[in-house]
């Protein structure tokens, strides 16, 4: 990494300071140094709302910084991203390479973003979300990358609470989406950078009057023109471009309140999977000679 002298102002300011920062102002520090070329762009309300901070907490940010408000401090940040254009790029905040360390920092960031779902993420939304999964003849989940891990999640998680669904194949989205109907359901799962065929599948969708459900990490994602629904995730991670935390909570919680509605089938479902599927497991464990195979033979029949 260059050193300080070597970096733009307020990239040193931000570094210095970063440890020291309270929750809030660490999570502005986050957004900007996660996008640093967008942050110049950004305005007070964008900024704070990317941070899910107030528009305060954004100016006194900026003085903590020691700039004499915002004005001053977006004026560093555009100097900054001149000087990349011109040079190397900024390299983020290196986070310390010691285990626990690095577990803590993930715990409390994967905390401060569950928080910040149930701050952000109100009742009405959630309940059309689950309205549109329930009424659904067919659910088909599509997402590149990342995005169709989270999809896996959120297939296994609904199946299980009695509503079955198909995570899509990446490379035949179009041929599955074309065989859906009216009454059914597309959801979409995107986090910047926004895949293409994930965004033109929801369009696609729309135009044929199918509904849709999206799952992404801004309010203002190219997939909300297309959604009937959608809901923003909030996620801060160091290395990937999505955590994984708040959706798997967000799907495990779908999966129950779905189920609670049919407590009966439920149960019959879960005692039918576990019938079908006990001849795979092993009740418990019989010690053995390290590869040997226990076979039970017939008994001979006596001789006359």
């Amino acid at each position: 990494m260059a050193a300080d002298k070597e970096l733009p102002d307020v990239q040193t300011r931000l570094k210095d300071s970063y440890h020291d920062f309270p929750e809030a102002m660490r999570r502005i520090a986050d957004a900007l140094m996660s996008d640093s070329l967008l942050g110049a762009l950004w305005g007070i309300e964008s900024m704070a709302e990317r941070a899910n901070v107030s528009i305060g907490t954004v100016a006194r940010f900026s003085k903590r910084l020691g700039y004499r408000g915002f004005s001053e401090f977006r004026d560093a940040l555009r100097t900054a991203c001149q000087i990349r254009s011109e040079g190397d790029p900024l390299e983020a905040l290196e986070a310390p390479t010691d285990p626990f360390w690095a577990l803590s920092e993930v715990v409390r960031r994967d905390q401060d973003n569950l928080n910040r779902l149930l701050q952000t993420l109100d009742a009405t939304t959630l309940d059309a979300a689950t309205q549109l999964l329930v009424k659904a003849e067919h659910r088909l989940l599509l997402g590149r990358g990342v995005s169709h891990v989270m999809c896996q999640v959120l297939a296994f998680n609904l199946t299980q609470a009695g509503l079955p669904c198909i995570a899509a194949i990446t490379s035949d989205f179009s041929s599955q989406v074309a065989n859906l109907g009216s009454r059914d359901l597309l959801v979409v799962v995107s986090c910047a950078p926004f895949s293409r065929e994930t965004v033109d599948a929801a369009a696609f969708a729309k135009r044929c009057g199918i509904p849709v459900l999206a799952f992404s990490d801004r309010k203002d994602s190219p997939l909300a023109a297309s959604a009937s629904v959608t809901i923003t995730l909030p996620s801060e991670d160091f290395l990937f471009s999505f955590g994984l935390s708040t959706f798997s909570v967000l799907s495990h919680a779908f999966a129950i309140a779905v189920a609670s509605k049919d407590s009966a089938g439920t149960k019959r479902r879960i005692q039918a999977a576990d019938e079908v599927a006990q001849p795979l497991f092993v009740e418990r464990w019989l010690p053995m000679q390290p590869g040997a195979i226990r076979v039970t033979r017939p008994a001979k029949p006596d001789k006359d």
